[in-house]
């Protein structure tokens, strides 16, 4: 009788367990570890283990044979396991409506590390506080449980319109960093950077080799503080830091970095000394011109930037 329920049990709550009707002798073997004997009796095998015995024919389990405690020790399993799926669904459920797929949604964090930002500008150096940002989850995030997804880091939100069909189409996560506003602008700044970076890798399934990237200066900056494996910059103006003599680290976080850099020829003599300014840091970059100039990345330059990167990097 305690065989046919111990099978009856399997059959009920599937095959959470590999002694089940059907089962291969190998499944057997690594359900129940090593048995202390076999034998042969009219074509069937009877494999013997200090928990009772599991009868095959063909190699396939037929009857399974069990102490009590198996059994019991089997019952407590399948429970458990059921229990887990089921907090996995309630917390996958729960998930969804935080963070909805194929959705820009607000999100708070905070910086509160001591790192020492001496190499640093005194006026750009990460203030601690509380910040805000806006992050994109794309759709199939929440059914993909072992997938690591790659991610953009835009500087405003205004360069969302420049890239949210693109990312739509390869399901990336994208981080949108809040406008940053008064006297201490550029330690806000880089404050609300620190602060979305940390929380979002540790939030999300970011694939932390694979994080860009976009702006002007400050996205420079912000590769000098966190790893990123690209940067995708739009006529920035280095002219202030060679002002007051400073020269940015740009690999000091990824010696491998890449830069793809969109420069207008409006002022040529500009653009030759931005180009060289980057050239001269960043010896694994590309720069783009373009007629005139333009206050927010176009979409079919963003997804150039984006094509080179995915290049860059070999990603499908």
């Amino acid at each position: 009788m305690k065989r046919l329920l111990f099978i009856g049990l399997l059959l009920i709550t599937g095959s959470v367990h590999a002694v089940n009707q059907g089962a291969s002798r190998d499944a057997v073997l690594a359900e129940l570890g090593e048995p202390s004997g076999s034998m042969q009796r009219d074509g069937k095998e009877i494999i013997l283990f200090k928990n009772g015995t599991v009868t095959l024919l063909n190699g396939a389990v037929i009857a399974a044979d069990l102490s009590q405690d198996y059994i019991q020790q089997a019952k407590e399993r399948v429970i458990q396991a059921e229990k887990f799926r089921a907090e996995k669904r309630a917390e996958q459920e729960r998930q969804k409506l935080l963070y909805p797929e194929d959705h820009v949604v607000q999100i708070q964090c905070a910086y509160s590390k001591t790192e020492d930002w001496s190499a640093l500008p005194e006026f750009i150096r990460p203030l601690q506080g509380d910040y805000g940002c806006d992050v994109y989850i794309p759709q199939g995030y929440h059914e993909s449980d072992n997938l690591f997804y790659n991610c953009l880091v835009l500087e405003a939100p205004a360069l969302w319109d420049s890239v949210k069909k693109r990312v739509r189409k390869e399901k990336w996560i994208v981080v949108i960093l809040h406008e940053a506003t008064g006297q201490q602008i550029g330690k806000t700044m880089n404050g609300n950077f620190l602060a979305a970076y940390d929380d979002a890798t540790e939030r999300f399934r970011i694939d932390k080799a694979h994080i860009f990237l976009s702006g002007r200066v400050p996205s420079s900056i912000f590769a000098t503080m966190r790893p990123v494996a690209g940067i995708i910059l739009q006529e920035p103006d280095f002219r202030g830091f060679e002002k007051i003599e400073f020269n940015p680290d740009f690999l000091r976080k990824n010696q491998n970095l890449r830069a793809y850099v969109l420069l207008g020829n409006r002022d040529r003599d500009n653009l030759n000394s931005q180009a060289r300014f980057i050239a001269d840091r960043i010896p694994k970059s590309y720069i783009g011109i373009y007629e005139g100039n333009t206050t927010v990345m176009p979409a079919p330059l963003a997804d150039n930037a984006i094509d080179w990167m995915k290049k860059e990097y070999r990603i499908p």
